[in-house]
């Protein structure tokens, strides 16, 4: 590929991330973008992707990342950004009653659109709400989900740690073989 990747978003540490995970230069472009407001996070990844490639008129790939947690019936999905600059990663460790289930599960669609149909690839890591944040590392929610497995929340790992857990990479790395078939 001649030109690097353009990833729509404003999170430089998620563009430092698709770019360590893709092996290849990602542009960056902090696009102020309608976000349609849904739980899936697939849905809202291909709208952001269809209205990215129609301001910029080149492929564009964009990623939006949810938490549903099991206790909130799937809340607060794709809104968890919403919830975060609300209440923060504390608040929505307490939105969880005593005693409930704390399992939840973190979804990424990272969606690629160049003017045909939006493809949107998917990855998800299983996991639980921590009591408190946990970690200084990472971003959003990183301090208060641990996934399966693992000894200590996403914000208390490194990054080759995070990196093995991802739901990121997961749904990244349908992205690189879609990329791989076209180039």
């Amino acid at each position: 590929m001649g030109q690097p990747l353009l990833f729509v978003t404003g999170n430089a540490g998620k563009a430092r991330e698709v770019a360590a995970i893709l092996g290849a230069a990602v542009e960056r472009l902090d696009l102020d973008l309608p976000e349609i407001q849904a739980l899936d996070v697939a849905e809202v990844a291909r709208h952001k992707a269809q209205a990215a490639f129609e301001r910029v008129g080149r492929p564009v790939i964009v990623e939006d990342t949810g938490l549903s947690l099991d206790a909130l019936g799937g809340l607060p999905g794709a809104l968890v950004r919403w919830f975060l600059g609300t209440i923060g990663p504390a608040g929505i460790c307490g939105l969880i009653p005593a005693g409930a289930d704390r399992r939840a599960v973190a979804r990424t669609a990272v969606a690629y659109g160049d003017g045909g149909e939006v493809e949107v690839f998917v990855g998800e890591t299983r996991g639980t709400i921590v009591a408190a944040p946990a970690g200084a590392g990472g971003f959003g929610w990183d301090p208060i989900f641990r996934p399966d497995g693992a000894a200590g929340t996403f914000a208390e790992m490194d990054a080759a740690e995070k990196d093995a857990y991802s739901m990121r990479r997961r749904a990244l790395e349908g992205l690189r073989e879609r990329l791989g078939s076209v180039g």
